[in-house]
């Protein structure tokens, strides 16, 4: 079951001592990290040195031009049953049934020769893009961008790692850049007219939904979106709007990092409002490596908690993964 979150603030926190050498200063950052995970699980990270209105642009631009036919042609097996791929790729929107649709990527580094692809090791796919003719430097601005917010994602780790009670150092070794099964997705909301009252589902209280309750299966996730306000929280008061930011990441943690710490820092269960509106919803998803073997813990465990098993990551996050399509379909 969801752990309902005690509130729904959303606090700002600026990162960038987490860049730095200044313990205290780190020490203050994993403090308000603590505070937002254990409250709404959420927060926005500022001073994160990553260029949103060019990312926003180059998304814009490859939704807008993307035709048919080459989305049909790089979709995942669920939409085009020649592919094999089921995580890169394209995600097709269903005319009058699903509205949504989007571009998923994974690690760059997943080329033939790496150990997993050469073993045929599930959830790794080399990457197929779209033709770079059609799509000019897209690919070239994908790959870098993965690099760019996977090692903001190992700066926010170390805030993390700090907030539970642990070295700054304690996830380097378990998510690394060569064996990160971590995700890019972009995502396209559109605005429609008429809207397909299909598209649209209907959550317990009524509210209406482009995507239902769920928890992301990740470590954390890094979120960028456009400025239209979407997302609600599951709280101890019912369901909360969160706020929007133009500039910021939302983070938020995962199901594994809930799993890892026993909830002392959980999974917010959260959700997608309809709003009739063309915009973007750009989350990477960190996850470390196949594998990966963490030790779970509790902050405040005095030795008579009973504490999760270990469990290898990419058993973890094939498990995961099949779950949250069984529950809420293929987005």
């Amino acid at each position: 079951m969801p752990v309902l979150m005690p509130s729904a603030d959303v606090p700002t926190i600026d990162i960038s001592p987490l860049f730095g050498t200044d313990p205290d200063a780190k020490a203050h950052v994993a403090r308000q990290i603590n505070e937002a995970c254990r409250g709404s699980g959420f927060f926005y990270a500022s001073h994160h040195g990553i260029d949103v209105r060019r990312l926003q642009d180059v998304v814009n631009e490859f939704h807008r031009t993307m035709t048919d036919q080459e989305k049909h042609d790089l979709a995942i097996h669920a939409y085009n049953e020649n592919n094999s791929h089921v995580r890169n790729g394209y995600y097709m929107a269903r005319p009058g049934r699903k509205t949504v649709e989007s571009w998923c990527y994974l690690n760059p580094s997943f080329g033939e020769d790496h150990p997993m692809i050469k073993a045929g090791t599930p959830m790794h796919e080399v990457n197929v893009w779209p033709d770079e003719e059609r799509h000019p430097d897209f690919r070239s601005f994908g790959e870098q961008y993965y690099r760019e917010v996977f090692r903001l994602s190992k700066v926010l780790l170390r805030g993390f790692a700090l907030a539970l009670g642990k070295p700054e150092e304690f996830f380097e070794n378990e998510v690394t850049e060569e064996d990160t099964l971590s995700a890019v997705s972009m995502i396209r909301y559109p605005y429609l007219d008429p809207y397909p009252e299909a598209a649209i589902k209907t959550g317990p209280d009524g509210t209406r939904l482009s995507f239902e309750d769920h928890l992301d299966v990740s470590m954390i996730t890094v979120l960028f979106q456009t400025e239209v306000q979407n997302l609600q929280v599951e709280t101890v008061d019912g369901w909360q709007s969160l706020p929007t930011s133009g500039e910021n990441f939302l983070i938020n943690c995962g199901t594994y990092l809930g799993y890892l710490t026993n909830d002392y820092f959980p999974a917010p269960n959260h959700r997608v409002k309809y709003v009739n509106a063309e915009r973007l919803s750009l989350p990477f998803f960190l996850h470390a490596g196949q594998n990966s073997v963490m030790k779970p813990f509790h902050p405040e465990d005095t030795g008579d908690r009973k504490l999760n098993p270990a469990v290898t990551y990419g058993e973890y996050l094939q498990e995961g993964f099949h779950a949250l399509i069984a529950k809420n379909g293929q987005t």
